[in-house]
């Protein structure tokens, strides 16, 4: 009798500290591409933190397929309003600032793509990732390793979102 009135309650608990530690968690979302003349592409990366685990800090890689070239990397208006600095070495960045401020919701980095012009022509082509036993996956750019810190020094679990995928011959 006593086990079918623990298990439960049981249950019970690890939901509830699932859905607590799930409003915790910092996700980092990519937008749609847009695509502008001479074969670039632009895409914002978006931040998305309850109000409690906003982070202050925070580090991620893009991992871009090949026949794509990061031609800039800007901060975008979450950070500039935080009064934090964005500093990227080719696709891997960080945000930090010596200020206590969190960096609020929406767009933390606008990154900005050139496709190769042999790509974007079909004069070459990319190859499919392949995925399980028969299903393929288009080339798309990815988040990887994002890290967040809070105020107090302390790790934020960061989600990445699903990678965006990139249009295999542009206009």
């Amino acid at each position: 009798m006593i086990l079918y009135t623990l298990l439960p309650a049981t249950i019970g608990l690890l939901w509830l500290m699932a859905c607590l530690g799930a409003s915790h968690t910092v996700t980092l979302t990519l937008s749609p591409l847009e695509t502008h003349i001479n074969h670039a592409m632009r895409t914002e990366l978006l931040l998305n933190a309850p109000s409690n685990s906003a982070p202050a800090g925070l580090q991620w890689i893009f991992k871009l397929p090949p026949g794509l070239k990061i031609i800039g990397i800007e901060a975008g208006t979450a950070v500039n309003g935080a009064g934090k600095t964005l500093v990227c070495k080719g696709a891997k960045c960080l945000v930090y600032g010596m200020n206590h401020t969190t960096i609020s919701n929406g767009p933390v980095a606008v990154l900005m793509i050139r496709v190769d012009q042999a790509l974007a022509s079909g004069k070459r082509s990319v190859e499919y990732e392949a995925v399980g036993r028969s299903r393929l996956r288009r080339p798309e750019i990815q988040i990887g390793d994002a890290v967040a810190v809070s105020v107090e020094g302390r790790s934020i679990a960061v989600v990445a979102g699903d990678g965006i995928a990139v249009p295999l011959t542009i206009p």
